[in-house]
């Protein structure tokens, strides 16, 4: 009998437990809750609202110059080497006018290139301020955080960080200029040293809250598909799904179409939905209250992981072909800053001349640009 008053003793005392209210939750600031660390924004998202608040920045304008100048004192904290690429464009008989690409270059134990660019400048539109903060800011703002990790831990080859200039489209409706992308492209591909470049990546058009990443057809099979393993490994299948193939009019095409088959461009193809280029695209929307730190966090993620993996693989494929990458040839990259007093007067239909672009890599040696007989995939991804 005691045993059993025991037994019911504790019963009461385990219900009357269950009944009395929770302790409060400490409010002490510095502690917050999952629910808040959840919601605070990622670094990236402080770039963003720098840029927004320069207001519209379209190529040549007040603006333009501000963020050109941000985006250089964020590259000078992270005590990398910078150039500006300056060359002057026309369109058709309009006036000439110069653009401005910046360049960061963080070194590897290989001067063999990888490439992470984005366009910074707006579509000018006269009607409302145009932020273009999806357009023009989400891209530099992942480019930034990507740029401040790989400068504490580089990858193996130098990583050059661009941000590209005369990449939006004149005016509302019309397409990309990608006039930036082509002044890179034409330099390198006049040096002849494209085949240095490992890889290029674009990053654009990267903050809607419902992110979806389009799987490009252009871009490089092999390297693409490297992203959206590292997603999947990442948790971030949302964002990186099994979407359509697309393919975007992203800065990658200058280059690919000069010849630089080894490209990946990751950009949402419709901002707020509704069919590209998306409800939101090109309108007062385009602000920071239609964009997600989050999305900006993921692709930022992701893109490191992947480059990574990238990066390790192919120096294994150079150290195969008895090309240790500490010994590969080095791009040329200090000619990219010298400037000329003027730019030459473009020639018509956008075409860019004049150019003050950085100084491309001297022809790599035969031995150094992989294995004689790798993989198929290798192969592939090598060529």
């Amino acid at each position: 009998m005691r045993a059993r008053s025991l037994r019911l003793a504790a019963c009461a005392a385990i219900l009357l437990a269950a009944c009395q209210a929770p302790p409060p939750v400490s409010e002490t600031p510095g502690t917050p809750t999952d629910e808040t660390e959840a919601e605070k924004p990622g670094p990236a998202w402080a770039h963003v609202e720098a840029l927004a608040a320069l207001g519209p920045r379209p190529v040549g304008s007040e603006g333009n110059a501000k963020a050109r100048e941000y985006l250089k004192q964020e590259l000078e904290k992270l005590d990398v080497e910078i150039v500006e690429q300056r060359v002057g464009v026309r369109v058709g008989d309009g006036e000439p006018f110069e653009l401005v690409n910046v360049a960061g270059r963080i070194r590897g134990a290989s001067d063999d290139a990888i490439v992470i660019a984005s366009g910074y400048d707006t579509t000018p539109i006269d009607s409302f301020e145009y932020l273009g903060v999806n357009e023009a800011a989400s891209g530099p703002a992942v480019l930034l955080e990507i740029a401040r990790n790989l400068a504490e831990r580089p990858l193996v080859y130098t990583t050059w960080v661009v941000f590209l200039d005369g990449e939006a489209p004149s005016g509302p409706g019309q397409a990309p200029n990608h006039f930036g992308g082509r002044a890179l492209a034409k330099r390198l591909a006049g040096e002849g040293v494209l085949n240095q470049i490992r890889l290029a990546v674009v990053i654009e058009k990267v903050c809607d809250p419902d992110l979806q990443i389009a799987r490009d057809l252009r871009s490089q099979r092999i390297y693409r598909e490297e992203f959206w393993r590292a997603a999947a490994r990442l948790g971030h299948r949302d964002v990186f799904g099994q979407s359509a193939y697309e393919s975007p009019a992203a800065s990658h095409l200058p280059l690919s179409e000069a010849g630089l088959r080894r490209v990946v461009a990751l950009v949402d193809t419709s901002f707020g939905g509704g069919g590209p280029p998306g409800v939101h695209a090109g309108t007062a929307d385009d602000d920071l209250e239609h964009c997600s730190s989050r999305s900006l966090d993921t692709v930022g993620e992701v893109t490191i992981a992947a480059l990574d993996v990238i990066a390790t693989r192919l120096a294994k494929i150079d150290r195969f072909a008895e090309s240790p990458v500490a010994e590969a040839q080095a791009l040329a990259w200090d000619t990219l800053g010298q400037s000329e007093a003027e730019p030459e007067a473009p020639s018509p239909e956008g075409e860019v001349t004049g150019e003050s672009a950085p100084d491309a890599p001297a022809a790599a040696p035969a031995e150094a640009q992989g294995p004689s007989s790798p993989s198929a995939p290798e192969a592939a991804a090598t060529r």
